[in-house]
């Protein structure tokens, strides 16, 4: 079985008005909850084979301090601007565009298409039924024998974690 893991970048900060929405930063608390999310995945054994993420500046620093969170090399993240200008549609083909030696897949992106992608592969009426806070990840199964198979309603819920729950545990 493979694994769909997708993470919401992480608090963006919006301390320079006048900078270009690809070019915001991390803020403060998106700093400490991106490598919170990768340490998270280290505990519970569930580190990507690839990471697949939007090139935004937000995105870019979310999957390098996550990545460091999981004491990971960061040659396993794959840069894709087509998940910051694109659609779900363009977050489908990112799953689908996976080496079949890939067991699991990390997609780093932004809302409303994180929260869309997760609703429709699991087949929500929809699709923006998930609901994604700031570096929130979520898990979702697919049966699907190879990676371009993978299609809209075919991958099952497994779990959904936020920082703010793994600061209280």
């Amino acid at each position: 079985m493979k694994q769909i893991l997708l993470l919401r970048h992480a608090k963006s900060s919006w301390d320079h008005p006048g900078l270009d929405d690809f070019d915001r930063p991390l803020a403060k608390r998106g700093l400490k909850d991106a490598p919170r999310m990768g340490k998270f995945l280290r505990k519970t054994g569930r580190i990507p084979d690839l990471i697949i993420a939007s090139t935004a500046q937000r995105a870019k620093e979310t999957s390098q301090l996550a990545v460091e969170g999981m004491k990971e090399d960061e040659n396993i993240i794959s840069w894709n601007s087509d998940l910051y200008y694109g659609s779900m549609r363009d977050y489908l083909k990112a799953i689908q565009s996976a080496d079949e030696d890939v067991e699991r897949v990390m997609i780093v992106g932004h809302n409303p298409k994180m929260e869309d992608t997760a609703g429709a592969l699991i087949g929500s009426e929809r699709p923006s039924d998930v609901r994604m806070p700031t570096a929130a990840l979520v898990c979702v199964n697919t049966y699907a024998a190879s990676w371009d198979q993978v299609q809209w309603g075919g991958c099952e819920l497994e779990w959904m974690m936020i920082p703010k729950v793994l600061k209280e545990i």
